[in-house]
């Protein structure tokens, strides 16, 4: 036999072993893909910090502030008044980035982080992002969005909610033009 009828029949057999193996193989590949579904909870952060900026924590927080920024002028601790409206001008800026773009809220992640495993336990989701953070999905990834579940644990009032079923309607203001609206 030539080399090149040798070759041919090595060939054959190669391919005929495949075909038998590769059924079993692309079964065993749709099985692992199934068994390794990722359920990921998707949240808007806008909705998140609209609950929290409207919350009666919140409130109480930016009293406060006002009262400390109000005694340290009466007192004329003019440099400590000076620190305070610095950050509520950056508390402001924070607000504004949180609430209409696509700003992380790990500050506000942080006020609910207990309530976010039983989160995640309700929605039967392995991972909870911010919607704005999916850079790439693969096939078999399933999404559940958690929004509502996370703001819930903020306690949002009717008006609340309403305002925030308005905000996830629209796109995010992109940063840098909420930047130029800033200026």
């Amino acid at each position: 036999m030539t080399r090149f009828g040798k070759t041919c029949v090595v060939t054959a057999v190669v391919l005929a072993g495949l075909a038998v193996t590769t059924p079993a193989v692309a079964q065993q590949s749709q099985e692992k893909t199934s068994e390794s579904k990722v359920h990921i909870g998707t949240y808007d952060s806008r909705a998140l910090a609209l609950a929290y900026f409207r919350s009666e924590a919140f409130k109480r927080q930016i009293t406060e502030m006002k009262a400390q920024y109000e005694k340290a002028k009466e007192a004329g601790e003019m440099e400590r008044a000076q620190e305070l409206e610095i950050q509520g001008s950056a508390l402001q800026e924070l607000m504004h980035k949180q609430g209409f773009s696509t700003w992380p809220v790990d500050n506000i992640l942080d006020k609910i982080k207990g309530e976010i495993p039983e989160i995640a336990k309700q929605a039967n989701v392995d991972v909870i992002i911010s919607r704005w953070s999916i850079t790439y999905q693969r096939l078999g990834v399933e999404f559940t969005d958690v929004t509502d579940l996370m703001v819930k644990s903020l306690n949002p009032d009717a008006d609340t909610q309403k305002m925030i079923k308005e905000i996830q309607k629209l796109d995010p203001v992109p940063l840098e033009e909420l930047k130029n609206h800033e200026d």
